[in-house]
């Protein structure tokens, strides 16, 4: 009789979701930082600490990215220290989204040495 395999592990699927992300952002890196860079200035400049995967777009498609280059890595933008989720979402606006909610993070404040 064959076993089939668990297909609810919880550990195995975080393993797998942090193996994918690693992945995704080492192929990307350079772009990866680019848009971490547009977040980082789009919370200190214009979203009053704050900044959604639209913003980081709107910012990169502004200084002549293409946001959808970043593909699956787009989801490690926020990955790095630097935020905190806020606990809120908004609806995207950009079409190809069909106006899925979309996390709202906040920048975490520097504090000096």
């Amino acid at each position: 009789m064959n076993k089939q395999p668990n297909i609810f592990d919880y550990i195995e699927a975080i393993h797998l979701k942090k193996k994918g992300m690693e992945t995704s952002a080492n192929s990307r890196k350079a772009l990866l930082n680019i848009a971490r860079d547009c977040a980082i200035w789009y919370a200190e400049h214009q979203g009053f600490g704050t900044c959604t995967a639209d913003d980081v777009a709107k910012v990169m498609t502004d200084r002549g990215y293409t946001y959808s280059d970043l593909g699956n890595a787009a989801g490690s933008i926020f990955k790095a220290n630097d935020w905190n989720f806020t606990g809120s979402y908004v609806q995207s606006k950009k079409v190809s989204a069909h106006a899925r909610d979309i996390k709202v993070w906040r920048l975490k404040e520097s504090t000096p040495c």
